[in-house]
């Protein structure tokens, strides 16, 4: 199996190598270098379970290139599901070894006129442990080898310019889900109810009515009703016995 898979990394290179570089005859090396990189990615364990705990991340390179070949190795609790090309009319083919935890994968792409392109050329999909809990990180590096440590190249067909790529690392991580808030927590303490300052104020202010006297009225007081009866009855009275007289 193991040379099978380096037959089939081999040819996948070669392809890659010929697609890219067809209009190319020389080809110096870069003094700038590129760079491989892997994208990161941090989600809940209800959003992993949600995608069915499968992660998609991004690859890419530093400047433009052509064509490079590139292996991705999946650490502890990580399987390999997928890989494709995010560049339009690009080839990028995978192969992985009998663990499922190293991919070698070789981008090309090739146009008349030639351009190249860079940022992100490819993205991986990869299975997360069903065991994965909140807290935990998985790792995946990426480097310019194949699954010898064969150091491949990329190139450039515009500028000619080629080298061995530089490697990445990107990470995986499970963050706690968001707790939800607690009734006491939103629910306000109940407030006193003020005290009617101005009612009793008013209350206050009202003078007291004064108590009924019993003594005779003075003068100029107003007659209680039974006292306006009984004067009636006597000064008619009064009057009755000074007609007789009469």
């Amino acid at each position: 199996m193991k040379t099978t898979l380096k037959k089939t990394m081999a040819a996948l290179s070669a392809a890659a190598v010929v697609a890219a570089s067809a209009a190319v005859m020389a080809v110096p090396t870069s003094a700038a270098g590129v760079s491989l990189t892997m994208g990161s990615k941090t989600l809940t364990l209800a959003e992993l379970k949600a995608a069915n705990y499968q992660v998609t991340l991004p690859i890419g390179v530093t400047d433009s290139i052509n064509s490079v070949g590139f292996g991705v190795t999946l650490g502890e609790g990580l399987t390999y599901v997928d890989l494709e090309a995010s560049v339009k009319k690009a080839t990028c083919l995978a192969a992985t070894n009998d663990a499922g935890n190293f991919v070698f994968a070789p981008f090309a792409y090739a146009t008349v006129p030639l351009k190249a392109v860079s940022g992100q050329i490819a993205a991986i999909t990869v299975e997360v442990s069903k065991d994965a809990k909140a807290g935990d990180t998985f790792t995946l590096s990426i480097d310019g080898k194949d699954s010898d440590g064969v150091e491949t190249s990329y190139k450039n067909g515009e500028t000619g310019d080629s080298g061995v790529p530089g490697g990445g690392a990107g990470t995986i991580t499970i963050a706690e889900d968001p707790t939800e808030p607690t009734t006491e927590a939103t629910t306000a303490a109940p407030t006193a109810t003020p005290v009617a300052a101005t009612t009793t104020a008013a209350k206050v202010a009202t003078p007291t009515k004064p108590a009924k006297s019993t003594s005779s009225p003075k003068t100029g007081d107003a007659l209680p009703v039974a006292g306006v009866a009984v004067a009636v009855a006597v000064i008619g009275g009064v009057a009755l016995v000074a007609k007789k007289r009469k």
